[in-house]
């Protein structure tokens, strides 16, 4: 459902994003993490109590954050150009490190449910 919720904020809403700017530490690429953030509550929410939750939801904004913002400092720094194959390449690295992001969350919750059960 995660990967699910990645898909949909980063292919669909993002798209309707107008403006954004990832580059800047706290600039508005913000919107775009609270997003992220909030549909990863909901995720998180139906399968948890709310403050796990929303632990992952913090956790899940700041992991991106600092994703994305990294991805588009490299870019920028090495110049590179948008759509190029090295684009193509530091965006499989970024999609990567958030299904990764994802992989730890669900970890985490499995553990979670594992104590509730004991």
């Amino acid at each position: 459902m995660l990967l699910i919720k990645h898909a949909v904020v980063d292919l669909g809403i993002q798209a309707q994003l107008v403006g954004i700017d990832k580059s800047k530490y706290f600039g508005n690429g913000h919107e775009h993490y609270l997003h992220h953030a909030m549909a990863t509550l909901v995720v998180a929410g139906l399968f948890l109590p709310i403050i796990p939750a929303i632990m992952i939801m913090v956790f899940d904004y700041i992991i991106h954050w600092h994703i994305d913002y990294t991805k588009h400092k490299f870019n920028r720094l090495l110049k590179i150009e948008s759509r190029t194959p090295a684009w193509w390449w530091t965006n499989v690295i970024d999609q990567c490190l958030h299904f990764l992001t994802y992989y730890l969350i669900a970890m985490y919750a499995s553990a979670l449910s594992f104590f509730w059960l004991v």
